[in-house]
């Protein structure tokens, strides 16, 4: 009996270690490089502005370490129609409750939009007042926090990504010297003439190069996509 009992316990003790070889889980909100959590939303007939707030680390050093955070708030200026902007030089006021910020749009060469970063993160149920001001034109509008409308928010779009990659990330990280970065944006469906088709998009690359990502439904966090 008693050489059984040392047979069972040194059979648990190899498990224990088999287990402990494993992959190990990984949560993804401990490696978020930048956290996208609102979107704030304002129309006319031909121009849409955004802003889109959140954190993410002060200096980009992709070297898979999560240093110093700071809050972002990045105001955008695009055409309806998704085509380039004309150049020019875009003069905004955004006013949040009883602050105003003052600037200039920069122009983004890779999607001809303007933009800029009002170095805030707004709380979702903030008063916003915008004006972007152009060559014979002026864009002034309240905006609306669009997010707020999302059946999926920013937490549970990153349990479903944590759940559908937990995985893949394990395989990657099982080499300690193979470090990941996480980012979360919101993303606007630009085929369908539905313009409040949004997705959470959250993207993982590692410091070897490996990536992953999905796209998430944000009305009902069907995943659309997939890259493992």
């Amino acid at each position: 009996m008693k050489k059984k009992i040392i047979f069972l316990m040194l059979c648990a003790m190899c498990l224990s270690c088999l287990c402990a070889c494993g992959p190990t889980n990984v949560n993804i909100n401990d490696y978020l490089i930048e956290n996208r959590v609102n979107l704030f939303t304002a129309q006319d007939d031909i121009y849409s502005l955004t802003l889109s707030t959140g954190t993410r680390e002060t200096n980009y050093n992709f070297d898979g370490v999560i240093d110093e955070m700071c809050d972002f708030g990045i105001l955008t200026l695009s055409r309806n129609d998704n085509s380039p902007l004309a150049k020019d030089t875009y003069t905004y006021t955004v006013r949040i409750g009883e602050e105003n910020y003052t600037g200039i749009l920069a122009c983004n060469e890779i999607d001809n939009t303007y933009s800029a970063d009002i170095g805030i993160n707004i709380s979702s149920d903030s008063v916003i007042t915008a004006q972007v001001s152009f060559t014979g034109y002026t864009f002034s509008k309240e905006l609306t926090n669009i997010s707020n409308s999302f059946a999926v928010d920013n937490n549970t779009a990153i349990n479903i990504a944590n759940k559908e990659l937990e995985k893949n990330i394990s395989t990657i990280t099982r080499d300690k010297n193979n470090k990941i970065e996480v980012i979360t944006k919101i993303l606007k469906d630009y085929s369908t003439s539905d313009l409040k088709k949004y997705y959470w998009y959250i993207g993982v690359i590692s410091t070897k190069g490996e990536t992953l990502g999905v796209l998430i439904d944000s009305s009902n966090g069907d995943i659309i996509a997939k890259k493992v």
